[in-house]
């Protein structure tokens, strides 16, 4: 499948995982009045522990409630993008659903998690299915792996007795399993059995305001 579009906290990892992610058609709608865990306004952000510099963004909300990023002075091959971002209550937390925002050619969407700490986000911009298949299915959303490749050289006899075959029920190597929700009540399961299985999500990204 397609990478998620790009989302402002996000590492480079995330953009190179070997498996794809959690996707489904778009359940949400922003909130012009309760956009997202950041206001609007110039922000310079620090992705913490990735030992980069950090870079500035302009946050805006708009009118349809989607929040977009627009990165300033990082050079020519950035470009603006947006996302929706919808409070998940789970007591104790101050969490929001980020929802990639489809292109006009795009059934499904990816989905990911954030919160808030003070002057911080801790993200999941873009949840691994192969690490979380179990989940997933449990929640009653889809796994679909791609067909396992085979291990025997093509020029080998097939039935020969040293032929190697792949487990046809397991995901090819180097991954690539995608996981699906056909409806969102089944996505907030999973999200919520994930939240339970990860507290602390991987990034952490300062945010400092420096203008309007």
């Amino acid at each position: 499948m397609r990478l998620p579009a790009r989302f402002a906290f996000a590492a480079v990892a995330v953009l190179l995982l070997s498996s794809c992610w959690w996707v489904g058609p778009p359940f949400y709608t922003g909130d012009p009045a309760d956009a997202g865990p950041v206001g609007p306004g110039l922000y310079k952000i620090d992705t913490l522990g990735d030992g980069k510099p950090a870079h500035v963004y302009r946050i805006a909300w708009q009118p349809d409630g989607t929040i977009v990023f627009t990165p300033l002075g990082h050079g020519k091959d950035e470009s603006a993008w947006s996302s929706v971002m919808t409070r998940f209550a789970v007591p104790g937390r101050d969490l929001w659903i980020v929802q990639e925002v489809p292109a006009a050619d795009q059934t499904e969407v990816s989905y990911g998690l954030v919160e808030r700490h003070d002057d911080e986000l801790w993200a999941t911009p873009a949840i691994d299915c192969d690490s979380t298949a179990p989940i997933v299915r449990a929640a009653g959303g889809d796994v679909d792996e791609p067909e396992a490749a085979s291990n025997v050289a093509d020029d080998e006899p097939m039935g020969t007795s040293n032929e190697m075959q792949a487990d046809p029920g397991a995901p090819a190597k180097g991954g690539g399993a995608t996981c699906r929700f056909r409806d969102r009540a089944s996505l907030e399961r999973a999200l919520r059995a994930y939240i339970a299985a990860n507290p602390r999500f991987a990034e952490r990204i300062r945010f400092k305001r420096i203008g309007d």
